[in-house]
């Protein structure tokens, strides 16, 4: 692990610190004070929470000099993100092992709580989201799946918006074709607030132009508006609009030596894959009091999204999706007992063009609907925790009319216990589950020459049991969780050889272990530091399926780096500017698809350090400089010998050093 730079510059810049200037300075903004965890329903403060949680703020987003969401979550928290086959506009998402290929089907990520999962195999959208309105986000782990249900495997990552959005216009420009622009702004009246606002994100391209001229560049704006009636003094009535519109285009792979010689180059000498994306969704919810004890929660959504990938070849068609989702929740809080109870119905349907067919003929559906209950009750100084979920799934194709069901359950038994005023002790024991997207609930039969729904594929499940402690004083907060995840079904993609373009299949059994540490210290007024470790083994326990290269059993699961650190210094170089040192890495790790450990090759380690100045001209006037991966190290994704290329193949992921400047201006 190479993190000499990152070290020399904590040195030299600690030896700047005089006491003559701590004494004039005011200290740094880091929040060490126990902070109110909204994602369970409880309501609780993290130091008394039964799970495992990273809770950043609206602050420390501002201070991160983070572009976007995928920038923040990949360079400050426990989170591995990479560009999906080199797309930078869809990234893939894995937390605690799950690997790179599937790990956002296990993680659930919600909006102010409404799912951004999709019923299809593509990863959750959340570059969508303006970082400036956001005012915290959540990531609890080994807990979500009596509440959120259905992929809630490793944990859930959950945004919370600000009531009011800040009224501001933000300007960025950098190398490589950069251009942010975003406007926000909220107005408030009796009973009504209103929040607007609109971003357009641009970039240049990174690669050299293929044979149409064009490099892989990218645009995509981001337009929403929310309104929140008051309507009595005990209820309250929300309304929230937006429309996205990604245009992009990404290289294809390159071979190993391409990548090493020039990470810029086109690998195969082919067009770049080009993809629109447009989507519009609405919310609509009430919050309601009843009385003193008892509050209820209605909300209902719906979104609609078009999407078209050209590639090379042609087009792989339109597809036009849609998801719904509904739900009801009670709760119940008296004194030190709290009961939550809950219905939610998800629904997602994809249609699609038959070959030679006009119409949109073809169309899949995927149903999800469940019941959860849980309850808290604190005795003394500790917090007991259960709760229990059941939830139908269903599957349909309209060609074949296949039909599939499954009935699914998810438990959750947890305890906090506070030692004393500094430290307490939680751990939980939690069971979930993940039904499987339509992608893959259905298969070909070259018999019919259409799809049937794929009996044979199991839902997956896991048993994780946390244990836990969180310490904090006035210096400094840590939180130290070890964890064990034992899994039925791990669903992945089976290769019987090179050639073979695979099939969905179930890991028989499989667990994940594993260590995490995060930690915050204020070591002067001036200076503050953070950081986060995770240690992650994930086995293959027992497959009784192989590949022609040998079997599973013992091995690791491939895309799964065993050791992850996110590090972090700030110093206050005076009344005005911050400035903010970074550095993330992750371990190597066995290449995509290559389940039986052969391959001949592996995904490098990755490195990065970035560094942030901010400059506050007034408290309406800020200026920034980002350099982000300051000593231009290289990364790709690594697809192992098992492909249809007939050999290692990588998708750069990063490779160049990208300078950001940035005005904000409030009013």
């Amino acid at each position: 692990m190479k993190l000499k730079q990152l070290s020399i510059a904590a040195a030299v810049s600690a030896l700047t610190l005089s006491t003559a200037t701590n004494a004039v300075l005011g200290p740094i903004p880091i929040y060490l004070n126990p902070i109110k965890v909204d994602a369970n329903h409880f309501n609780d403060l993290d130091t008394n929470a039964t799970f495992s949680t990273e809770i950043y703020s609206s602050k420390d987003i501002d201070n991160s000099g983070s572009t976007n969401l995928y920038d923040f979550l990949s360079n400050n928290t426990s989170i591995t993100i990479t560009p999906s086959s080199g797309n930078r506009f869809s990234q893939k998402i894995d937390m605690r092992g799950y690997g790179t290929t599937n790990g956002h089907q296990n993680i659930i990520i919600t909006a102010d709580g409404i799912r951004l999962n999709n019923h299809t195999s593509s990863q959750q959208t959340i570059g969508n989201i303006i970082l400036n309105n956001i005012d915290k986000i959540e990531i609890t782990k080994g807990s979500g799946s009596v509440v959120y249900g259905d992929g809630a495997m490793s944990g859930a990552i959950h945004i919370f918006m600000k009531d009011a959005y800040d009224s501001y216009i933000e300007l960025e420009t950098g190398n490589y074709g950069l251009s942010n622009k975003s406007i926000s702004t909220s107005s408030q009246s009796d009973g009504l607030s209103v929040n607007a606002s609109f971003e357009a994100q641009e970039k240049g391209g990174y690669a050299i132009a293929d044979n149409t001229g064009n490099k892989d560049w990218g645009k995509q704006t981001n337009k929403a508006i929310n309104l929140n009636l008051k309507a009595t003094n005990n209820t309250q009535i929300q309304l929230s609009l937006a429309a996205n519109n990604s245009d992009y285009r990404y290289a294809e792979y390159q071979t190993i030596s391409q990548f090493n010689a020039n990470p810029s180059q086109n690998g195969t000498g082919r067009n770049y894959a080009h993809s629109v994306v447009n989507s519009n969704e609405y919310s609509l919810g009430l919050n309601t009091n009843i009385n003193s004890t008892l509050s209820l929660k209605v909300t209902s959504t719906d979104e609609e999204k078009s999407s078209e990938t050209v590639f090379y070849w042609g087009s792989g068609g339109i597809k036009k999706d849609k998801k719904t989702s509904d739900s009801i929740t009670l709760k119940y809080a008296n004194n030190n007992i709290t009961i939550n109870s809950g219905y939610s119905k998800l629904y997602g349907e994809r249609k699609g063009k038959s070959w030679g067919s006009s119409s949109f003929d073809k169309l899949t559906t995927k149903d999800n609907e469940g019941y959860f209950i849980q309850a808290k009750q604190l005795v003394n100084d500790t917090t007991y925790v259960a709760g229990f979920r059941d939830e139908k799934v269903g599957y349909f194709y309209n060609k074949t009319s296949a039909t599939g069901n499954h009935n699914l359950t998810a438990y959750n038994f947890g305890i906090n216990k506070k030692i004393d005023g500094n430290l307490s002790m939680f751990s939980n024991y939690n069971k979930a589950f993940q039904a499987y997207d339509i992608n893959t609930a259905f298969k070909y039969d070259s018999g019919i020459g259409d799809s049937i729904f794929d009996g044979f594929i199991k839902p997956m499940t896991s048993k994780t049991l946390n244990v836990g402690l969180d310490y904090t004083n006035q210096n400094s907060k840590t939180k130290l969780t070890l964890f064990r995840s034992n899994l039925n079904n791990e669903i992945y993609l089976h290769k019987q050889n090179s050639s073979d373009l695979g099939t969905n299949a179930n890991l028989d059994k499989s667990h994940k272990i594993g260590i995490e540490i995060d930690t915050k210290h204020i070591i002067n007024p001036k200076a503050t530091i953070g950081i986060n470790y995770s240690y992650i083994d994930a086995i293959i326990d027992f497959e009784n399926e192989t590949e022609d290269r040998g079997d599973f059993n013992g091995k690791s699961l491939p895309g799964v780096s065993k050791n992850t650190l996110a590090a972090n210094v700030k110093f206050k170089l005076d009344n005005k500017s911050t400035l903010t040192l970074k550095h993330k890495y992750r371990d190597e790790a066995y290449a995509e698809e290559d389940f039986s450990n052969t391959n001949t090759e592996k995904t490098k380690a990755f490195n990065a350090t970035d560094l942030n100045y901010a400059y506050s001209h007034s408290k309406d006037i800020k200026l920034s400089l980002d350099i982000e991966n300051l000593f231009k190290k290289q990364h790709a994704t690594l697809l192992g010998d098992y492909n249809s290329t007939g050999g290692n193949v990588v998708y750069p992921a990063s490779y160049t050093r990208n300078i950001k400047l940035g005005l904000t201006y409030k009013f």
